[in-house]
């Protein structure tokens, strides 16, 4: 009371100075994809709250249990999670395809037209077929919708033509919202089959695994699912199945470690050494692994290990990392050189050391003890 306002003249009108400022920090704020702008994080790009499971450090006392991996086909494969984060788009329906998981089938050429999931916002002049990795990806799916609620489904796929095609939308997988969902409470469900968990939290995003960046959340790592265990179902929280073939004696989940199954938080232990990592990719995924962790979220279906990256109108990682690191992410030890063996080479290393967080749950997410890294900052409108 009685102070002087600074932000007006003794007219009443604002002053020169400020309308300057404004129209600066307008412009500055239009330009750009960060994640975290001085108006808060943006929930399109790191979404979540800062406690979620997504986003919650792990803790430096964590219950760790040792899962080394050694995937022997691929050392590392992209496992590629649609993500269409544009709630403005014009909406459109996606029909249902039968072709499914079969090698030889079209999953476009096999559309039913029938409608599986009405009105999505799914921009117009963008598609993934062809150019998907593989005769049959998982491709799972999130798709944001206007009130920041996501839709997810399984697999999705835009062909040529402009149609929409997928085969699952559990109503279990939508619903989630960006601003309050993933909580310890209601961890959420989505469209990783093998596990019932998102599409959308933990994929590693564009513009987040480039020169000088980081990944500030956990990730999603997929498995060659005979490694897992079967004990209590296959399964963990925040999981909420595991594979239906996860008891099958000869396709299942034959692993020797209780702890590791499908759902589980993994972590390079804290007695790692990060000077061992040569390549910087390499360092930055070692460092979202000890600080976050990777949940098991699917079945590779072959020995290797994949890690959950962005493809959709925002661009796709696989493309943005060769890019900019001037090698393929993908591959295998023995058939490449240069920096991209080095690369593999890190992760292997980072593989034989895995643990998992076997006290990871809702009442200790991440595990006991202090956060190992901070909390995320507040989301824009917080």
């Amino acid at each position: 009371m009685g102070a002087l306002d600074h932000g007006r003249t003794t007219s009443g009108r604002p002053s020169v100075v400020l309308v300057v400022l404004a129209a600066l920090v307008l412009v500055l704020s239009s330009c750009g994809g960060d994640a975290e702008t001085d108006a808060g994080r943006d929930p399109l790009l790191w979404p979540y709250p800062a406690d979620s499971i997504w986003n919650h450090p792990r803790g430096d006392a964590a219950r760790l249990v040792p899962f080394a991996l050694d995937p022997r086909a691929s050392t590392l494969s992209a496992e590629e999670d649609v993500i269409i984060a544009e709630p403005d788009a014009e909406g459109r329906d996606v029909v249902s395809t039968t072709a499914g998981w079969q090698p030889g089938a079209s999953r476009c050429n096999e559309a039913t037209g029938e409608v599986l999931v009405e009105d999505l916002p799914i921009p117009e002049d963008w598609y993934t077929d062809p150019g998907y990795r593989g005769k049959t990806p998982n491709q799972a799916a999130a798709i944001v919708m206007p009130d920041m609620t996501l839709v997810e489904t399984q697999p999705l796929h835009v062909c040529e033509d402009g149609t929409a095609v997928s085969q699952e939308a559990q109503p279990a997988w939508q619903g989630s919202s960006l601003l309050t969902g993933a909580t310890a409470e209601e961890p959420g469900s989505g469209a990783h089959g093998g596990s019932g968990m998102t599409a959308f939290g933990g994929t590693i995003r564009v513009g987040e695994w480039v020169p000088g960046g980081e990944i500030p959340h956990a990730v999603k790592m997929t498995v060659d699912a005979t490694t897992l265990s079967s004990f209590a179902g296959g399964f963990r929280w925040p999981a909420t199945n595991a594979d239906l073939y996860a008891d099958d004696p000869v396709r299942g989940y034959q692993g020797s470690v209780p702890a590791a199954r499908m759902g589980s938080l993994l972590t390079l232990p804290p007695w790692f050494q990060m000077d061992k990592i040569e390549t910087e990719p390499a360092r930055i995924l070692a460092e979202a692994l000890m600080e976050h962790g990777a949940y098991v979220v699917d079945d590779t279906g072959w020995s290797t290990v994949g890690l959950s990256v962005e493809w959709g109108p925002n661009g796709r990682v696989t493309d943005e990392f060769e890019q900019e690191w001037g090698f393929p992410m993908t591959g295998h030890i023995g058939n490449v050189g240069g920096e991209q063996l080095q690369f593999l080479e890190d992760l292997k290393l980072m593989y034989s050391v895995m643990h998992v967080v076997d006290d990871n749950g809702p009442d200790a997410v991440g595990g006991a003890g202090d956060p190992m890294a901070p909390f995320a900052p507040p989301l824009a409108g917080a």
